[in-house]
């Protein structure tokens, strides 16, 4: 009988298929290390498929391999790990060999990658690299932005015209350097260089140009600089004069500015940071993550224009670190170089013209951006991420489906563009397009569209798109010359998350939103639908309401409260004593009356954005939105008060707020603190919530409810609501991998399509 010994001293061989997210992120030199480190013979080479390992050694060495494989490199994620064993080949060493040829693209692209602890710690020690703002290695820097075509090796990058000098090219090809095969790799002597223009001077000097740079923030400017998916605009975000003048060259008069912080040090001494903030702030895609601040007192005023939450993100390039070196303050706006609405910039010449002549600068190098890439934002809900702009470093990433989507182009919706490519069993989303009622961004939405097709080899079948009929993105579908597969908005919403953790059954789905088209011609906006891939019924939403003005009573929150306080009052609105009506009860007030009235230009909604905008203009805390969502924005950061009491509401599956407006009425003339009222007004919502997922219960035997829609980005009302569905036994799913605003919709519309699609052929 052999001992045990002997038996793990036996030489075996196996092939091991790794499959996900293993190309481009440095994950063969990992291979490559662990298999030294632990005597395997062998080869690692990259597929079409993955990363294809042939390993040898005894069994000891093999199970040890093995468990260290799975201690991955900070942006590899492994999905699928195969086995099989197989003859020996007596290799006498491991190799990194030559990739297979790339018949069809499957692997997936690595987003781009914050600067890792290695480079930053090499940036500041003696060596060729010491200072250099473009250092990057196989565990970070460039990979989406700079990538013309597929396969992703350094000809097909914006580093083509790039010579690696000798040393720089030793590094590429040694498998046991960091920087084997990192395609972005340079060195101040060989890779992209910066300059500065200022003042109609040129300096390309970089110390001299990070002097200068230090200098004109310290004293107050704003600057213009060349980022990873754009250009940005910095300043000091304790200096009000330059948070201004960022505001005029932006053009924007009201909406929060991000802040980037110099350390996570810094963001708690200005946020009430929870320990998995922290953890998403200092995590490699380093987001902008919206949390509440400790103290308004430690920036400009105008940053955040009174809001209690911020977003705040960590330095993720090396050119941050080195700017933050050069000055004092600990916090910097740093936003996107581009007027209000329109894409972020990312030509070079075209930020020469336009920042020319600003007084602190531009800041550029001549690597050129081949993909326009704004800053992602997450907001930590129910104790996970939940995403409110998916872009950089979550981009490309795909969502794996249970189902197949090949062919498909989901086109989106018309704001907080996305659209989705179907690839096999996977949607790859684009990066943050935005509002495609601008033209500017439209172009680049179909721009982008005919960029990703060819990079990722992509050739729509099908089009699937909104049922709005003035929807950009649909008149793109029904343009295109596809085959097209409309997909009602809320619908989609649903079918989004479902996708995402791969339910098949049908499900309860709360849709809550600002506005989407109904199947009757309304605007709906606050649905309880029980829903498949295939189809839905609508059980439950709020009662309709006449929304004076169409598009402009969304601006305009106090034509939302009249038309309320009308449905709650009739024609004695005027005469109830309250600040609402001592403030709008004017002749413009009087002709919008009429308009409701009489059903002139007063289209009809069931939005919950649009009750959440009515209640703000009642309780004085937002009658105009400057940017979307202000009012409930501002509404949700007063619902603090420590209470569950709540409003009554009254209707079955049609929801009346009339008698809602009656109590918050009644409590604005008792003088109640405007806390309770929001914090009452949100537990009302909830209870809604509660009452439309029972009622859906004598529909569907389903438990599991599906929460999505842009009201979920509430957190206090998405945590209460989640608090009572799971109270009565209830599965809630919320979107993490997909957006829980439009841009998530285009998952929805791939799935919905999909099925349809199957449905079709059976």
């Amino acid at each position: 009988m052999k001992s045990s010994n002997a038996t793990s001293d036996k030489a075996i061989a196996r092939t091991i298929k790794i499959e996900g997210r293993v190309q481009g992120v440095g994950f063969r030199p990992h291979v490559y290390r662990i298999a030294l480190q632990y005597n395997i013979r062998g080869h690692v080479k990259n597929r079409p498929d993955g990363v294809v390992i042939h390993a040898e050694g005894s069994v000891s060495q093999m199970d040890a391999f093995m468990n260290q494989l799975k201690n991955v490199p900070p942006a590899a994620v492994i999905k699928l790990i195969t086995v099989a064993s197989v003859p020996l080949s007596h290799f006498n060493d491991f190799r990194i060999v030559s990739s297979e040829p790339l018949q069809k693209q499957n692997t997936e692209i690595c987003p781009d990658i914050a600067l890792c602890n290695d480079c930053r710690e090499e940036l500041y020690t003696i060596n060729r690299r010491k200072g250099y703002p473009l250092i990057n290695c196989t565990n970070c820097g460039p990979r989406f932005t700079l990538i013309a075509d597929l396969p992703y090796d350094r000809p097909l990058t914006s580093m083509k015209d790039f010579a690696l000098c000798p040393q720089c090219a030793e590094e590429y090809s040694d498998p046991a350097n960091r920087r084997f095969h990192a395609q972005p790799i340079s060195c101040p002597s060989c890779g992209p260089v910066y300059s500065y223009h200022a003042n109609g001077q040129n300096l390309y000097d970089f110390s001299v140009i990070l002097s200068q740079i230090g200098h004109t923030l310290e004293n107050g400017h704003a600057l213009a600089l060349k980022g990873l998916g754009g250009y940005h605009l910095a300043c000091d975000a304790t200096c009000a004069a330059a948070v201004q003048e960022i505001r005029k060259l932006k053009q924007r008069d009201a909406k929060p500015f991000a802040v980037m912080c110099r350390s996570l040090k810094a963001a708690r001494q200005l946020t009430l940071l929870t320990d998995e903030e922290a953890t998403q702030l200092n995590s490699w895609q380093r987001p902008i993550v919206v949390v509440r601040q400790r103290s308004s007192e430690l920036l400009a005023p105008d940053v955040t224009r009174g809001l209690q939450t911020i977003g705040v993100f960590l330095p993720y390039l090396p050119l941050h670190h080195l700017i933050f070196d050069r000055i004092r303050c600990d916090y910097l706006v740093l936003t996107s170089a581009n007027v209000s609405e329109t894409p972020i910039l990312c030509r070079d010449e075209e930020a020469m013209l336009q920042f020319q002549h600003l007084p602190g600068g531009l800041l550029s190098n001549n690597r050129s951006i081949l993909r326009r890439c704004d800053d992602s934002v997450v907001k930590l809900i129910h104790h996970a991420p939940m995403l409110m702009r998916r872009s950089r470093g979550y981009v490309p990433t795909p969502v794996d489906l249970s189902f197949n989507v090949e062919g498909i182009l989901a086109c989106g919706a018309e704001l907080s563009n996305t659209f989705c490519m179907g690839k096999e069993k996977q949607g790859i989303f684009s990066q943050h397009i935005g509002d495609l009622k601008n033209w500017e961004t439209y172009s680049f939405y179909t721009e982008n569209i005919g960029e990703l097709s060819r990079i990722f080899k992509f050739e729509p079948h099908v089009a699937a798109c909104d049922l709005h009929p003035d929807y950009r993105s649909t008149l793109f579908a029904q343009q295109s010359g596809l085959p097209v597969i409309q997909v009602q908005h809320h619908h989609a919403h649903i079918a989004a998350v479902m996708a995402e953790y791969h339910i098949e059954e049908p499900v309860i789905g709360l849709a809550w939103d600002g506005s989407g088209y109904g199947t009757d011609g309304c605007s709906w906006g606050s649905e309880l639908l029980v829903a498949d891939y295939y189809g839905f019924q609508r059980i439950s939403h709020f009662e309709y309401l006449p929304l004076p003005g169409g598009d402009l009573a969304a601006r305009e929150p106090w034509r939302c409260c009249l038309s309320y306080l009308v449905q709650a009052y009739g024609s004695h609105w005027n005469s109830l004593r309250i600040p609402f009506v001592n403030q709008f009860n004017t002749p413009e007030s009087l002709l919008v009356y009429q308009a409701i009235q009489k059903k002139i230009n007063a289209p009809l909604t069931s939005g919950a954005g649009r009750l959440f905008d009515a209640v703000a203009a009642l309780t004085g805390v937002c009658t105009f939105n400057h940017y979307l969502s202000e009012a409930p924005m501002r509404l949700e950061e007063l619902a603090t008060a420590h209470t569950d009491d709540f409003y009554p509401f009254t209707g079955y599956d049609r929801i009346s707020f009339r008698s809602t407006f009656h109590h918050l009425v009644q409590d604005l003339q008792k003088d109640i603190d405007t806390c309770i009222m929001a914090t009452k007004f949100h537990n009302t919502l909830a209870q809604v919530a509660l009452h439309q997922v029972k009622l859906a219960c004598k529909s569907t035997p389903s438990r599991k409810v599906v929460l999505c829609g842009g009201s979920f980005q509430n957190r206090y009302l998405t945590e209460k609501i989640v608090y009572l569905l799971e109270q009565e036994g209830f599965q809630v799913y919320l979107p993490r991998d997909s957006s829980c605003n439009d841009s998530g919709i285009a998952l929805g519309q791939l799935a919905v399509a999909a099925h349809k699609i199957q449905q079709a052929c059976v």
